[in-house]
């Protein structure tokens, strides 16, 4: 081997150390999260037992901003975890015809999806841990603004306060 290709190896070697330390430290930060998700008959029964709010996330297949909110925004660390602490988290297919049991009767997820006025997804609701619904929002959205949404509403303050007015203290305590 030419002794240029030899002097060349440990500066390939210091690239492909950088490589891959950058690449697991990326991994670390998008690292998939765990939620918990479960059926909104069971997220029903475990919200009312640990009295916890309930999120509940409309989806279908084919939709690529309900893909995208799943790999980006829910995958997001901080996203994941304020929702693992303050929500009960439900994903419902809205076009699936499989039979939930709630205790008024039986519901399938299209049917759900109906009763809650879903047109568009993904579309999320806010649940009290009684069922009893608090508002929803649709589409996508990052991670740095989906935290907003969630934190509005599993601190409570959508009883106190507009969105507006919890951003606006949230800025200003923030400076």
């Amino acid at each position: 081997m030419p002794a240029k290709t030899l002097k060349l190896i440990p500066l390939l070697l210091i690239g492909v150390i950088a490589f891959v330390d950058f690449s697991a430290a990326q991994e670390k930060k998008n690292q998939k999260a765990d939620l918990n998700w479960v059926s909104y008959d069971e997220g029903l029964k475990i919200a009312a037992k640990n009295e916890k709010l309930i999120f509940v996330d409309f989806y279908t297949d084919w939709c690529g901003y309900c893909k995208k909110m799943d790999r980006e925004t829910f995958a997001n660390k901080e996203v994941s975890d304020y929702l693992k602490k303050n929500f009960v988290v439900v994903k419902v297919n809205a076009e699936s015809k499989t039979a939930m049991e709630l205790p008024t009767g039986s519901i399938s997820g299209s049917q759900l999806s109906k009763s809650f006025g879903v047109r568009g997804y993904p579309t999320y609701w806010f649940l009290k841990p009684n069922g009893e619904k608090i508002n929803n929002i649709s589409g996508y959205s990052p991670p740095n603004k989906f935290i907003h949404v969630l934190m509005y509403v599993g601190g409570g303050h959508y009883e106190t306060k507009t969105f507006t007015e919890f951003l606006s203290d949230t800025t200003a305590s923030n400076k």
